[in-house]
Parts: structure tokens; C-alpha cells; sequence
């Protein structure tokens, strides 16, 4: 059974799983105090991760399977979080110019059919499913607009679920040393971790081109680690700290290297989003993929859903209002905050028809939990 000891409202404890079977005395004091729930690298896992991911382990990772919702079961038109509005600005990259690595090549890895439809099979750009709820579906327009900002802070997030093999999810830099993802791309949402994470942004059909980037924290809420794993989830989000690499010969944080998007909590309801990440049901998740959509309802018990054809491996995307660059003499509106994340993908539906994805509205738990982990470590959140 895995040791731990609690530091304020977080769980410390090196990297290995919970018993299956019971929960420990810090695990209970961390429930009840109703904050967050965090893992760290021992010191042997942080100088294995690299090794771990061999070129064929990259290349077979399976999608994330995307959690369902059954469409009987999720209540419509429920109260949403309340207070005031609270966000950060992203920031362009500082650190110039890209590391290319080429992580596998394709050819030598057939990709498989996945479950949740084949590659590219009847996508339209403008489409509605059986919901009625609108979007717009695509590739980068160039392929190549991935290396820039603000796209080239989205990526493909490695790691591996004991007992069961290597999996892929997406996620987004927003701070100098943090990325967001989901939460169930972190746990199972019964009190176990997963492990072995190493994101890799802008990825593309095999290749890195600002290189691998090792975890040495991971964090979610206590509403999701200790949920039940079912969806919708109040707060099926999670913070991961990457260590820093050298380029040439300075170690640089990812945030410098990629640039970070900003964000706002309680703006996913009555609003428009770019979705972004990874689908495995679409280019077979080699290249990213991007949605566009407005808020089509808002269900319980803390969630919004827009129109969306993603599926497995979109899990943790970020979803980012005002999306882009600014054009000049655009003034803009009531909500200008840009290139911010108000939403990260947590669930779909079992059917696929209705073609929506939903996301947990980011609120006070969100705050709490960023300030938690840019003060885990001195750095994580200034340059």
C-alpha cells in the first residue's frame, strides 16, 4: 500500500498504486477536507520517463476512452456555479525556434481501426447531430499552424494505466511549468492514479517538434479522484507540473518554449469556443483537430455541453474563447479575454449520434488548485 502524508490539502507519495482494495488514513483525511489530491515522481521514475517511452510504446498508445454519459441519466437546465469571474492571460512564447524530434516513424507502426470510428470517415466542416447543437469541424488550416502560437500549446499526453497498457489523451500549457488536462486522464476516479505521463506538444504524425517534456506532479480534485468515475463530473479537470529540458545548453521551462494560454472560470455557459486536442476517431489522433462551437446547454451538476464530432483521445483539450491572434482595430466586446481556457473536455455520450462533448465549468476548485500547484514548487509559475 502506497505511503503518504497530508501537507495542508494535498497528498504527497512517490508514484505507485493504491491497493486495490483499501483506503489509507491520509486518503480519508484528504476526502474530508475537500480539496485536492496530488501525486509526485520519485526521484527513479523522474530519470526513467524518458527511457519508458520507446518508440513502439509511443506509436501503439491507445486512446483514452472518452467517458460516457447515458443521455437518460444527465438532467438538463441545472444551477450552475455562482460567484465572481477570476482569470489570467496566456502568454507568447520566449524562447525561440524548435528542437524537431522524430519520435517513431509511421510506416513502421500500421495504425488500427480505433472503436469509436475510423480515421476521417464522414466528417463535414458544418455539422449538427441528433442534440441540435451546431459546430464546425477541421483540421489545421495549414497543417503547420500548429507550430504557431497560441496552437502550438496543445498536445498529446502520454501515460500508462497499470494492468491495462499505454494511453493517450490531449492537453494545453497555461502557465510557465503546469498543463491542463482531465481528470480521468489522470485517475480512474476511484482513488488510483495512473502513471508515466510525458506530454509532447504540437505533436504531428510521429514527430515533436519542441520535444518530450517528463511529469514530475500531478493533481485533480477530490470531486473526480474520489468520484466514482462516472460523468457528468462537478470537476473533471487536473493540473500536471512538467520538469524543465535544455535547449542547447539552458534549461528552459515549457511555458517559455511554447508560450501558455490563459484562462477564466465560470464563462463556459453563454459563450464560444475553440475545442482543440487530439480525437482518435479523427486522422487516427495524429494530427490535432480543431472544433468550433457555442454553448449548447448546460447540465448537471456543473457542466456544459457544445456541439462536437471528437471522441476517444480529445479527453483534456483545452476549450479557449477568443481564440487566435487580434487583427488590427479590433476593439473586441464585453468578454475580450483572449486565448483563455474556460473548459477542458470530460465527457461524450454512448451513442455517437448527438455529437456533443461536455466539460466541467472551471470555478473556485480551479483556483485553488493553480495556486496550489505554483506554490508546490518555487518557479512553476513565474519565469
Amino acid at each position: 500500500m502506497r505511503q503518504g502524508v497530508v501537507v495542508g490539502a494535498v497528498l504527497i507519495a512517490t508514484a505507485v498504486f493504491y491497493n486495490q482494495n483499501n483506503v489509507t488514513q491520509a486518503q480519508a483525511a484528504q476526502t474530508q477536507a475537500g480539496g485536492f489530491v496530488s501525486v509526485q515522481a520519485s526521484e527513479t521514475e523522474a530519470q526513467s520517463g524518458a527511457a519508458y517511452w520507446t518508440a513502439e510504446r509511443l506509436a501503439t498508445a491507445q486512446p483514452m476512452p472518452l467517458p460516457l454519459a447515458d443521455r437518460n441519466a444527465v438532467s438538463e437546465g441545472a444551477a450552475q456555479a455562482t460567484g465572481t469571474s477570476v482569470s489570467a492571460a496566456g502568454a507568447e512564447p520566449t524562447s525561440a525556434g524548435t528542437s524537431v524530434a522524430q519520435l517513431f516513424d509511421r510506416s513502421l507502426f500500421p495504425q488500427e481501426a480505433y472503436s469509436e470510428g475510423n480515421a476521417g470517415e464522414g466528417i463535414e466542416p458544418n455539422d449538427v447531430g441528433t442534440f441540435g447543437a451546431h459546430f464546425s469541424s477541421t483540421r489545421l488550416i495549414p497543417l503547420t499552424a500548429d507550430r504557431q502560437y497560441p496552437y502550438r500549446t496543445v498536445g498529446k499526453l502520454f501515460f500508462t494505466i497499470p494492468n491495462q497498457g499505454n494511453f493517450v489523451c490531449s492537453a494545453s500549457v497555461f502557465n510557465y511549468r503546469l498543463i491542463a488536462t482531465a481528470g480521468h486522464c489522470v485517475s480512474d476516479g476511484n482513488g488510483h492514479f495512473y502513471t508515466n505521463w510525458v506530454f509532447i506538444p504540437a505533436y504531428r504524425d510521429g514527430v515533436a517538434p519542441y520535444q518530450a517534456w517528463n511529469w514530475n506532479t500531478a493533481t485533480t480534485t477530490n470531486d473526480w479522484h474520489f468520484g466514482g468515475g462516472g460523468v457528468p463530473n462537478a470537476a473533471d479537470y487536473a493540473i500536471i507540473a512538467v520538469s524543465d529540458r535544455v535547449f542547447g545548453t539552458k534549461l528552459t521551462k515549457i511555458g517559455r518554449k511554447t508560450g501558455f494560454l490563459g484562462w477564466q472560470t465560470l464563462s463556459l455557459s453563454q459563450n464560444h469556443t475553440t475545442m482543440l486536442g487530439y480525437p482518435c476517431n479523427l486522422d487516427s489522433c495524429e494530427k490535432m483537430h480543431q472544433v468550433s462551437a457555442g454553448a449548447f446547454r448546460n447540465t448537471a451538476p456543473n457542466n456544459v455541453e457544445y456541439g462536437s464530432d471528437a471522441r476517444g483521445g480529445s479527453s483534456g483539450g483545452p476549450w479557449v474563447q477568443n481564440f487566435g491572434a487580434t487583427a488590427v482595430g479590433q476593439s473586441g466586446g464585453l468578454n475580450t479575454g483572449r486565448n483563455r481556457i474556460v473548459g477542458i473536455t470530460s465527457y461524450g455520450y454512448i451513442s455517437t449520434d448527438p455529437k456533443v462533448q461536455g466539460a466541467s465549468i472551471l470555478d473556485s476548485r480551479w483556483v485553488n488548485m493553480v495556486n496550489l500547484m505554483c506554490g508546490f514548487t518555487a518557479g512553476n509559475c513565474t519565469p
